[in-house]
């Protein structure tokens, strides 16, 4: 336990001293990891390990998804939510199909706009080889 205590302290200190962009990169990294776990898991025909990472992907994304304020982000949070949707359902499809595919394309969106947020906050360039992509074009992907 005393490994929990400490990533929570230090989720906590991270809401403290982050810009919430920054935290949002952040989390869209965690959801990207626990996907790529899935992939290895599903290689390695580890059904349990599979089943827990693209839950804890499937959680990280339902926190980014409850916490889109529709009054003020209108046509940005409405987008967003959409996407979110779509992740959860296709992350749910490789629970059920064993997919590694999958895997490949939610990683894809997911890095997507985890690189329009990191322009937001004024992070470092996501991939030195990936084009820029402004935050307007990673909310327009369609569904």
């Amino acid at each position: 336990m005393p490994s929990m205590r400490r990533a929570i302290d230090a989720y906590g200190q991270a809401s403290e001293t982050l810009p919430p962009a920054q935290q949002i990169v952040l989390l869209y990294e965690g959801a990207i990891r626990r996907i790529r776990e899935a992939r290895h898991a599903i290689e390695a025909q580890r059904i349990n390990d599979r089943y827990l990472a693209v839950r804890k992907a499937t959680a990280i994304i339902e926190g980014l998804q409850g916490c889109l304020d529709h009054a003020r982000g209108g046509e940005i949070a409405r987008n967003l939510d959409r996407i979110y949707s779509h992740v959860i359902l296709r992350l749910q499809h490789i629970n059920l199909t064993d997919d590694p595919a999958i895997c490949d394309e939610m990683i894809a969106r997911l890095d997507q706009l985890r690189a329009a947020w990191a322009q937001l906050a004024g992070g470092p360039p996501a991939v030195a080889e990936r084009p820029a992509i402004r935050v307007d074009q990673a909310l327009a992907v369609t569904i």
